[in-house]
């Protein structure tokens, strides 16, 4: 029989994702001298933004969540299109209250660190830890970061989480332009929205949050593992430095608002 572990791998490996900030993980971190492991993929995008017009009529549209982007450089083309499971990751503890980690996933790779603030082994009443990462991505060749918190209280083999975390770095955001006329619609494809499909690169400054719940995975006690399930949330607090990427015909400046992800993955140890 599959383990429960290795069947959510095998179901991640064949799911294509969209790039959301973070995963729904517990405050947990590895123990000092052990490695711990991470992987995590999406099921389900949402993005919302709008057009900004000249004379302030905006029009709200569909940005589907997803960063993905024609580009015709090799690596970060493969970056963002050739891996459909959402991040991998690899962790180290250093010791009692410090972790090393490193990730590769899509658009993404880098590393992180994270610091344990509370912690239930020392009789804390919830796990807190403090995580701050910093990562190449693919979407305009460049920088991309991260830092937040993630809590949790264990309530038996379950755990519910919550996460936050702040992120900067560049996205990309397409959305359907209807115009005038039915002649942007296309006939070979009737689910396809009406419209030019317009696509925009710009900075992003995000606020993302993570709520959802945590399953351990194993023998009571060997920290074998936990599957992951969460809601993702996010919101643009600040976008800056715009750039045309498709399309382009038209005068309409995109903006995406705010994604919502849902998340499944699993990690280990669990607790």
């Amino acid at each position: 029989m599959m383990r429960p572990s290795l069947f959510l791998l095998v179901l991640l490996l064949g799911i294509p994702a969209c790039s959301p900030a973070i995963a729904p993980r517990t405050g947990d971190t590895t123990p000092a001298g052990k490695f711990g492991w991470s992987v995590h993929g999406t099921l389900w995008n949402f993005g919302t933004g709008h057009f900004e017009r000249g004379a302030g009529d905006d029009e709200s549209v569909s940005t589907g969540g997803a960063d993905i982007y024609p580009e015709t450089e090799t690596f970060p083309w493969f970056m963002s299109a050739g891996f459909s499971v959402y991040e991998v990751g690899l962790r180290y503890g250093v010791n009692r209250w410090f972790e090393l980690g490193a990730s590769l996933g899509f658009q993404r790779l880098g590393g992180e660190t994270r610091f344990a603030l509370l912690d239930e082994d020392d009789r804390d009443p919830v796990s807190l830890a403090f995580g701050v990462g910093g990562y190449y991505t693919a979407v305009a060749n460049g920088p991309w970061g991260r830092a937040g918190f993630d809590l949790s209280i264990r309530l038996g083999s379950v755990a519910p989480l919550l996460n936050l975390y702040v992120s900067h770095g560049a996205a990309y955001h397409t959305a359907y332009l209807d115009l005038p006329g039915d002649d942007d619609c296309p006939e070979e494809a009737p689910w396809q929205p009406c419209g030019e499909l317009l696509g925009v690169f710009s900075n992003e400054t995000r606020l993302s949050g993570a709520l959802g719940v945590a399953f351990a995975v194993g023998k009571e006690g060997e920290k074998q593992g936990a599957l992951t399930f969460g809601l993702v949330p996010h919101v643009v607090l600040h976008s800056y430095g715009q750039e045309r990427g498709l399309g382009g015909s038209t005068a309409e400046d995109l903006r995406h608002d705010a994604g919502l992800h849902i998340v499944i993955g699993g990690q280990g140890p669990g607790w």
